[in-house]
């Protein structure tokens, strides 16, 4: 980790960067040993099949969206939280039928200095969004206000050290993101709990914490 993010991390007590996936795309990446972008899903067949999007399209596909870079070629992660809104969205609007169910992947802090990685000052689609990479985009994540759009802004105000000024910021990391940053996943019940502890032996992930903690799920909205 670079010496200014290491800083940063260590200040405000970042101890975990967060990606919430259903159990179809953690069955995927446990086959592929990776958490892969939206545009890494084609060449991966047997993926196909398992790890489907969490949502059906995408704002950064369209022609009108910023194309400094191919943002479908990103992993979308959060900062010691999930993004509630986008969670809430997938898990009670998107996806309430069939066998679905969710689990919040918890990644070791020093995936933020690694090469290619942009730090998203709220949600990736917002307007008013900034991207930037460096110990000064991951500094800008805690700045005293971040306009989302036009009449919406997130406040600092009392949000805790380790929390992004905005609930929808993101870390934007490129491709495909190893798990061998993986260090726990959380669940939100015992039935899932013994399921992904025997997928996690199955695809000799031993060193990977299972924890039940359905509060998580809640992360902490502002």
């Amino acid at each position: 980790m670079s010496e200014e993010i290491k800083e940063i991390v260590a200040a405000r007590g970042i101890s975990e960067v967060v990606h919430f996936t259903s159990n179809h795309g953690l069955v995927g990446s446990l086959q592929v040993g990776s958490v892969v972008s939206r545009r890494q899903l084609p060449a991966e067949k047997h993926l196909a099949y398992i790890a489907a999007p969490t949502s059906a399209t995408r704002r950064e596909a369209e022609a009108y969206f910023d194309k400094n870079e191919d943002w479908l070629d990103f992993v979308n992660l959060s900062i010691s939280e999930i993004n509630t809104s986008y969670f809430n969205f997938a898990s009670k609007k998107w996806h309430v039928t069939g066998d679905r169910w969710w689990a919040i992947l918890a990644f070791s802090p020093d995936i933020l200095s690694h090469d290619g990685v942009y730090f998203a000052t709220t949600n990736n689609i917002y307007e008013h969004v900034s991207r930037q990479s460096d110990a000064n985009g991951l500094q800008s994540l805690f700045s005293q206000t971040v306009r989302r759009k036009v009449s919406w802004t997130a406040f600092r105000r009392d949000r805790a050290d380790n929390l992004p000024t905005c609930e929808q910021a993101e870390v934007l990391y490129p491709k495909r993101l190893s798990l061998n940053h993986l260090e726990k996943v959380y669940v939100q019940n015992g039935d899932d709990y013994d399921l992904v502890s025997g997928w996690l032996n199955y695809y000799k992930r031993p060193n990977v914490q299972v924890v039940i903690d359905a509060a998580k799920f809640d992360g902490q909205p502002n």
